[in-house]
């Protein structure tokens, strides 16, 4: 199926998803190319599918714009030269308003299966000889056993190689038309946390509190993406960390409602955070805070180009005096809406395998305009029983840090 650039323009017409110009997609095909000719690679094969809030499509969306209703495993075909092509199955992709997100217009049916599509299209192209790189979900979840049993079987000249990292490197430094499309996002989280703080009272569910966040974040046009939530009485604290399913308890008088908001534009996630009190925080939750504040406070002043995550690592050892601890990294680059947050800074990150292909020789990623993370302050008690998150979206610039969030820094009580 080829649909011709009219026949894109009239179903973005009619099914207006938020979409890239012209020009971001030539500028990250023309960076694509470049890794692969680095790499001497014929194609490429991106997978992409639906598990982790729906972020294992970046990789897959972030060259074609499309993802699917409930897909385990769809492709994108990139060669070397001419256009790329989606791989998907009959049925629900096909759909006017799920094509319609497309920016890619060869559309490549695979019959019977999507792995038939794969392999006819390559030998019809000529690359059923040629070197294929597989960009996977991400470097540590690949594509699936029997795909790759079907790819070598039937295609057995072919080298298959991974080029993952190299291509989540590739994507590392933002341009300024994806910091936009963060800047909606982090504008979409701020928009779930006024929620929380307008609506929430006692005596509502914890579910009642995802649905407050979904409303409101959905109604202001953003995806559903990663919305965590946990509640419990600050009086008799059993939470460390917030979760992504609601439990079956009531809203207490005395509680604090920690919450994590990654919500999805277009497939771009900025993150970001505030404890949220029914009542007056106790003094064990003030001190807390006033703990994840001066480390935010300590935190930015280390992101400026040139400056490296040593310095960010540096900065946050005080911590170690004040009787909490860090729950996981207090940075997390955000390439998307990427299943791991690569890179990762933090105490119990340095000796991490995930994203080390990131950093340099020494061990340090040195920051550059367009790195952008999440900083986030989350705080636990030494017994992990008592926690709390808070966390903005950063890009670096020239100029320094900038922070894409709005909602103020302070506790938040509902109903104020």
């Amino acid at each position: 199926m080829l649909l011709s650039e009219d026949q894109l323009e009239q179903m973005h017409k009619r099914f207006p998803y938020p979409r890239f110009s012209s020009a971001e997609y030539e500028r990250r095909y023309a960076n694509i190319r470049k890794m692969m000719r680095e790499l001497h690679l014929d194609c490429l094969l991106i997978i992409g599918g639906s598990a982790a809030y729906g972020r294992c499509w970046f990789n897959f969306r972030y060259v074609t714009n499309m993802m699917g209703k409930a897909e385990m495993a769809s492709y994108c075909f990139f060669p070397k030269e001419g256009k790329p092509a989606v791989v998907t199955r009959p049925g629900h992709s096909l759909a006017g308003a799920m094509l319609a997100r497309t920016a890619v217009g060869n559309i490549i049916i695979g019959k019977p299966s999507v792995l038939d599509g794969i392999v006819n299209e390559m030998r019809e192209r000529g690359y059923d000889k040629g070197r294929v790189g597989i960009v996977e979900y991400d470097p540590y979840t690949s594509i699936p056993k029997n795909h790759w049993d079907f790819f070598t079987a039937n295609l057995p000249q072919a080298e298959f190689l991974f080029v993952t990292k190299e291509f989540i490197a590739m994507r590392l430094l933002k341009s300024a038309e994806e910091i936009q499309f963060l800047e909606r996002s982090a504008e979409l989280g701020d928009i779930g946390l006024s929620a929380m703080q307008e609506r929430v009272r006692p005596g509502m569910t914890e579910g009642e509190v995802f649905g407050i966040v979904h409303e409101a974040v959905l109604k202001a046009g953003g995806e559903m993406g990663m919305i965590q939530i946990g509640s419990c009485s600050m009086l008799d604290p059993d939470i460390n960390d917030q979760r992504p399913r609601p439990v079956e308890r009531v809203i207490g008088e005395r509680d604090i409602i920690n919450n994590e908001l990654g919500i999805f534009y277009n497939g771009y996630e900025a993150q970001c955070g505030r404890p949220v009190f029914t009542g007056e925080p106790t003094a064990e939750y003030q001190a807390m805070f006033d703990i994840a504040l001066e480390g935010y406070r300590r935190l930015v002043p280390t992101l400026y180009s040139g400056k490296s995550s040593d310095d960010s690592i540096t900065a946050m050892e005080f911590i170690r005096s004040t009787g909490c601890e860090f729950y996981g990294g207090f940075l997390q680059g955000m390439l998307g809406a990427n299943p791991r947050h690569e890179p990762q800074i933090g105490f119990d990150r340095v000796q991490s395998a995930e994203d080390r292909f990131l950093f340099d020789q020494d061990g340090r990623l040195v920051y550059q305009p367009g790195h952008v993370f999440t900083l986030q302050m989350h705080i636990v008690d030494q017994n992990h029983t008592r926690g709390l998150f808070v966390g903005d979206f950063f890009a670096i610039e020239e100029n320094g840090p900038r922070c894409l969030n709005k909602f103020p820094l302070a506790l938040v009580r509902a109903g104020n």
